[in-house]
């Protein structure tokens, strides 16, 4: 299993990226099948939503977008609930660096022993994590 973040997501999901390339391929390789499937959290998908409204994309659109992600048994979704949440606060404080969400991230690859993650984000760039940009 490999975790998305949202500079995935938004590249991949915003043609005008300017790192669009790099987030379609990495979600086209899901859907063949040339990667493993992914996990990703809600405060991901939330920050995803947020910067495309943001950058203009259409509430219609970008709902669809969601509603495919959660239909997909090739994506699955953790939520952050009290536990998660908790254990993210540890990241938070360890890595100043790190957004909130990307502190849920760690926890969630920790607790799901995931060390890959496809994101342009530098500050996943720390020992145990394997980061990539491209399939």
């Amino acid at each position: 299993m490999i975790f998305l973040d949202t500079t995935i997501w938004v590249s991949g999901l915003d043609a005008a990226d300017s790192l669009h390339e790099d987030g379609r391929a990495v979600l086209e390789a899901i859907l063949e099948g040339s990667l493993s499937p992914a996990l990703t959290t809600d405060f991901v998908l939330d920050e995803t939503l947020t910067l495309l409204k943001r950058r203009g994309a259409r509430s219609e659109a970008i709902v669809k977008a969601l509603e495919s992600i959660m239909a997909s048994s090739l994506v699955r979704v953790v939520y952050v609930e009290e536990t998660l949440f908790s254990e993210a606060s540890t990241f938070f404080k360890k890595y100043e660096r790190h957004s909130f969400t990307d502190a849920v991230t760690m926890a969630v690859m920790q607790r799901h022993k995931i060390r890959e993650i496809f994101s342009h984000d530098t500050h996943f760039d720390v020992k145990g994590i394997v980061r990539r940009e491209r399939p």
